[in-house]
């Protein structure tokens, strides 16, 4: 066999090897994304009131769900976020219309009663058509504050949003994540310097002006030293972060706390700088609710 035909060979087993790692079907976060559509589909409150959202939704979710595997990282990780902004828009649309057609079906039952009421003892007409009255107010009512909860949330929403990015915040495919770096912490220790928690004061105001979601505290250090010494570290330094956290107004059901250790660095073990930036605190804040 010449060099020619051998250098073909070689190449059409790569190729082929490379085509036979390549991960079938859609990607998790897709599957995800498809059972949430799922289930907006086969609820009758959301489903006929938000057609117009609920097909844009699909679409985003098919384009990923179809192409999302050729895609690279950051592409990718924005596909997911507008389909879950659009599916989380489409659930909260559909809710509030199904509650103003049950309000505006109240409001005829109370002029078919009044109807009625014509026909009737006086005393029991003014009876129903009180019941019905009072319903229609109360559905109303319920409409409305279910339409100004939902603009609140979204005002929280943006607000946390604007107060994570002053903090450098990236967004990313767990939600937005604060790193915090190692100038919280002395060398092999774990209690926050004195001084050092004025981007901790930062994330405490911004978690607190929107309550919804969950915080995920993941503390990292670099290779050097044992394995079981570093995880035993990044979990007490998480810790120490939930702990000012919650000390400061944050509600501690909402978070949690991981030791990673060495095991995720972002850069080089091998240089002094590379350690640095390994050293570090993750705070991870998911919010689900649309942004628009």
């Amino acid at each position: 066999m010449n060099m020619r035909k051998l250098a073909l060979v070689v190449s059409s087993s790569l190729l082929l090897g490379a085509c036979a790692s390549m991960p079938r079907g859609p990607a998790p976060e897709v599957v995800r994304l498809q059972g949430e559509l799922q289930r907006l589909h086969s609820d009758q409150r959301v489903a006929p009131n938000a057609q117009a959202e609920l097909a844009k939704a699909d679409a985003a979710v098919s384009v990923l769900a179809r192409d999302g595997r050729r895609l690279d990282e950051e592409l990718f990780d924005h596909g997911v976020y507008v389909a879950d902004r659009l599916i989380r828009t489409a659930e909260a649309e559909g809710l509030a219309r199904f509650a103003e057609r049950h309000a505006q079906e109240l409001g005829r039952e109370r002029e078919t009663l009044l109807a009625e009421a014509r026909s009737r003892d006086l005393a029991l007409a003014r009876a129903d058509v009180n019941a019905a009255t009072t319903a229609a107010a109360i559905a109303q009512q319920q409409a409305a504050q279910e339409r100004e909860a939902a603009s609140q949330a979204r005002l929280d929403a943006q607000s946390l949003r604007a107060q994570l990015s002053e903090l450098q915040a990236k967004e990313t495919q767990r939600g937005m994540v604060v790193t915090l770096g190692d100038v919280l912490f002395e060398t092999n220790r774990a209690e926050l310097k004195a001084g050092a928690t004025r981007s901790l004061d930062q994330l405490a105001q911004a978690l607190r002006s929107d309550d919804r979601g969950t915080v995920s505290i993941e503390g990292h250090t670099d290779a050097t030293g044992s394995r079981e010494h570093n995880v035993d570290l990044s979990l007490r330094r998480a810790q120490s972060v939930q702990s000012y956290l919650a000390g400061h107004g944050v509600n501690p059901a909402r978070i949690s706390v991981r030791g990673m250790g060495p095991d995720f660095p972002v850069a080089d073990n091998n240089s002094a700088g590379g350690r640095l930036q390994n050293r570090r605190v993750e705070v991870i804040v998911q919010n689900t609710v649309a942004v628009r």
